[in-house]
């Protein structure tokens, strides 16, 4: 019996990913993030997506924003977008390989909790910075500690989709403020196992970083709502500029 593993986040993942998402409303998500891009840019802004996933918010996103290039470190999951109607980059988002300005970026479901470190947030940042117009902005969303203490008790789902069997193990530990995710996938006798981590920084880290950047926070939201976030909030959405539009 074959055992494999990959480091390289989502790229086994893809296999079972529109399984394991199936509940999730991407048109809900896709309708905030343009509400906030309403209020801020115009409808021919040049759009950047970072960790686009299967591009299924990016779909909706482009009805509105049809100039828009999506991005992901993983390459099979951008090739789960079956429609295949949109520009793709597959790179990292701590290492941008644009040399253009673009008007709106925006970042959904936690992805930049996936940055481990400090350093690897600071360095978001500064690419932001890099390739963000003087008048847009950038908006992301992260997952803080409340969110996660729900897995301080270790839960395990899974399923069965297209012939794949699949477990995923879900737990927080609250020392390191590291949330994980642990996935087994096997098929005709093939062992897969792929470990997502995310870091659960407090609050504050994102404006230090954010400031040190030389960006400004525009606004910070409290989920899905146009609320203040907070430390105490289970996850918060993020609008920045380089200045106060």
């Amino acid at each position: 019996m074959n055992r494999t593993s990959s480091k390289r986040v989502y790229d086994k993942v893809a296999l079972i990913y529109n399984d394991l998402m199936k509940t999730i409303d991407y048109q809900h998500w896709a309708e905030y993030i343009l509400a906030i891009a309403r209020r801020f840019v115009k409808k021919n802004a040049l759009t950047l997506e970072i960790a686009a996933g299967n591009c299924k918010t990016a779909s909706r996103i482009s009805q509105e924003f049809p100039n828009i290039i999506v991005t992901d470190l993983s390459l099979p999951m951008l090739c789960l977008d079956s429609l295949n109607h949109l520009d793709k980059v597959c790179c990292n988002m701590i290492s941008l390989p644009f040399r253009i300005k673009f008007n709106f970026i925006y970042c959904a479901f936690d992805s930049v909790n996936y940055l481990l470190s400090k350093k690897e947030l600071q360095l978001l940042f500064n690419q932001i910075k890099g390739v963000l117009s003087d008048n847009g902005i950038f908006t992301f969303d992260i997952s803080l500690e409340n969110n996660s203490r729900n897995f301080i008790k270790e839960q395990t789902t899974g399923g069965v989709y297209r012939g794949f069997n699949y477990k995923r193990i879900s737990r927080y530990n609250k020392l390191s403020r590291v949330h994980s995710n642990i996935f087994y996938i096997s098929f005709d006798g093939v062992k897969l196992k792929e470990v997502h981590k995310q870091k659960i920084f407090d609050l504050q880290t994102y404006f230090d970083c954010i400031d040190r950047a030389g960006l400004k926070v525009k606004e910070c939201y409290d989920n899905f709502t146009f609320n203040p976030g907070s430390s105490i909030s289970q996850r918060v959405q993020f609008v920045v500029t380089k200045d106060a539009v």
